[in-house]
Order: C-alpha cells, then sequence, then structure tokens
C-alpha cells in the first residue's frame, strides 16, 4: 500500500472513532434507541399494563388505525352526492 494510502485510512478511522465517540454520548442518541427498543419489546411480549401511560395515550383512540382514511372516502362520497357531513349554516335568524 502506497505511503499516502496509509496515511488516508489512519485519518478515516480516526475521524470515524471521533464521530462514534460523539454520537454515543448524544442524549438523543440513547433516546432514540430507548425508544426503538420499547417499541420491539411492546410489539414481542405484549404492553405491561403496570406500566403507566405514555404521552397523548390518555386521548387517543383505540383502534384509528384507518380511521381517517374511511371518513375522507365517505366525506368525499356525501361530497359529490351533494350532502356534506356538516352543512355551512344558513342565513342568520332575524
Amino acid at each position: 500500500m502506497a505511503p499516502w494510502g496509509r496515511l488516508l485510512w489512519a485519518v478515516v478511522l480516526r475521524l470515524e472513532n471521533v464521530l462514534v465517540n460523539q454520537i454515543l454520548r448524544s442524549p438523543t442518541f440513547h433516546r432514540g434507541v430507548r425508544r426503538v427498543h420499547r417499541t420491539v419489546e411492546d410489539i414481542r411480549y405484549g404492553r405491561d399494563p403496570s406500566d403507566p401511560l405514555r404521552q397523548g395515550e390518555a386521548t387517543a383512540e383505540p383502534n384509528r388505525s384507518g380511521n381517517f382514511i374511511k371518513y375522507f372516502i365517505e366525506e368525499l362520497r356525501n361530497q359529490a352526492r351533494g350532502k356534506p357531513t356538516n352543512p355551512p349554516p344558513g342565513p342568520p335568524k332575524k
């Protein structure tokens, strides 16, 4: 290997080492790893009922997957028929 190749390889390894150390010290990286780990564990073993609710879970609708798509399609059909779900209010009463 050429001498400049060894030097380049040494610089790349040093730079990689510095970047890895910075990433491993980052709290954001650890939060992300913790979130992925928790999600995988929940999928594999189910949710622990004694765990406290996570942010947004108390107000989340159960089984809401696909509800938006169903509502959106229903709304488009109603508007095509000329019957919107929430028609605008009529003229003000005197």
